[in-house]
């Protein structure tokens, strides 16, 4: 992938990030600026696990709160209404110069990805002002497929190498699904054919939902537990638009400017995540409640990727997570200062000892820049509330 775009960025300009008073004709450099693109393991597989209504309408007051560090990724999170106005901001420009100068102040709170195709089409703008985003992905497009088929079949050789562990049957029946996702990886053909967003499985389009479908269905119940597992991990690392940047390109080269904009920040705006998941993997498992006492705020796309994981299961994937709670908790207390979270200065309090809970003391968060004493804090609480911290306390006692 690297060799991929740095063909593509040798004769992009090179300037330096910053420097308000930067001439065009200076040179720029985004391969500089890229990260490495790596795949995010998904969640448990959506098919397990019992379904609750999810609601989150009791965590709206968390919505409007702004410059919040997301506690997975350690982005600061756009709110839903700045990110609407951000949109409709997008939908007035002409041309790639005018959405950049709008997306640049948010470049920090872009995620990786995100950050890295913001340096391409930045590094494009250079040399192409008056041009589109569309513009920017297409001259990409027919190597960033070939590049895409590429990861896609060396996942499906991994997930036909660990069939070889089940019985017989149905490891031909894996073969047979992964045989057919090959031939519509090696058929689809940028110049034959225009992906359809509304293609049905038996069309031509090979589509990484479908095949992860196929696979339990062929396997969830005859395969060893474990093995599953193993297998179902493998095939959950096929490129998807929001870890790899080759399907990026591929996916929204035929969008329209504003929505390919506008997704370089969709995925950091902020949504109200069950700290408890409400429709937990299983039925052993207690369902997370719909109250605030429940609820932080997490970007989107890292709220989607978590599902139903278990909080401590999903910190082993993404280790650095405590240390952004810790920012997260701190910028939540910033808020409270400002008295942006009225009648509820308990819930740092409550938020830390629900992630101490959830994280199997994984997360230990620190309060100590709290101005609110703890009786202060608690003195007007509700009395559920007042009842689901201690309980926590009561709880936490017990894990070491």
């Amino acid at each position: 992938m690297e060799l991929f775009f740095n063909k593509f960025l040798s004769n992009l300009p090179v300037v330096t990030f910053g420097d308000k008073n930067r001439s065009k004709s200076q040179r720029y450099s985004p391969i500089s600026q890229m990260e490495n693109d790596t795949f995010v393991k998904s969640a448990q597989p959506v098919f397990t696990g019992r379904r609750g209504s999810g609601s989150t309408k009791k965590g709206a007051v968390l919505k409007d709160l702004d410059n919040i560090t997301c506690p997975y990724s350690g982005v600061k999170m756009i709110t839903p209404r700045k990110m609407e106005k951000i949109e409709r901001d997008l939908s007035k420009c002409e041309n790639i110069t005018e959405q950049m100068d709008i997306l640049g102040p948010y470049r920090p709170s872009m995620q990786k990805l995100e950050k890295n195709m913001y340096s391409i089409f930045k590094g494009y703008e250079i040399n192409h002002p008056e041009s589109s985003l569309n513009d920017c992905l297409q001259e990409m497009y027919p190597e960033a497929l070939n590049q895409l088929k590429i990861e896609q079949l060396k996942v499906l050789d991994s997930v036909d190498k660990i069939s070889n562990k089940m019985d017989a049957g149905t490891a031909l029946e894996v073969r047979k699904i992964t045989v057919n996702a090959r031939n519509k990886i090696i058929n689809d053909d940028p110049y034959v054919h225009r992906r359809d967003p509304n293609a049905k499985t038996e069309d031509h389009i090979f589509k990484r939902k479908d095949l992860l479908n196929d696979l339990k269905n062929a396997t969830y119940e005859k395969a060893n537990e474990a093995v599953f597992e193993e297998m179902w991990e493998e095939a959950n690392k096929l490129p998807k638009s929001s870890t790899s940047m080759v399907a990026f390109i591929v996916k929204y080269a035929d969008r329209t400017p504003k929505e390919i904009a506008a997704r370089l920040l969709r995925p950091s705006v902020a949504s109200i995540e069950h700290i408890t998941p409400a429709n937990p993997i299983s039925d052993d498992i207690e369902a997370g409640e719909n109250v605030l006492t429940n609820f932080m705020l997490t970007s989107r796309d890292w709220n989607s990727g978590r599902s139903n994981t278990p909080l401590s299961q999903f910190i082993k994937r993404h280790p650095t997570i405590p240390k952004y709670a810790q920012k997260h908790i701190n910028d939540i207390i910033k808020a409270v200062k400002k008295d942006k979270l009225q009648d509820c200065d308990w819930y740092p309090y409550v938020l830390k000892e629900k992630l101490y809970n959830e994280s199997e003391g994984l997360i230990n968060l620190s309060t100590e820049k709290y101005h609110i004493s703890e009786e202060d804090a608690f003195k007007d609480a509700p009395a559920d509330v007042v009842n689901t911290y201690n309980e926590l306390l009561e709880k936490n006692k017990a894990i070491s």
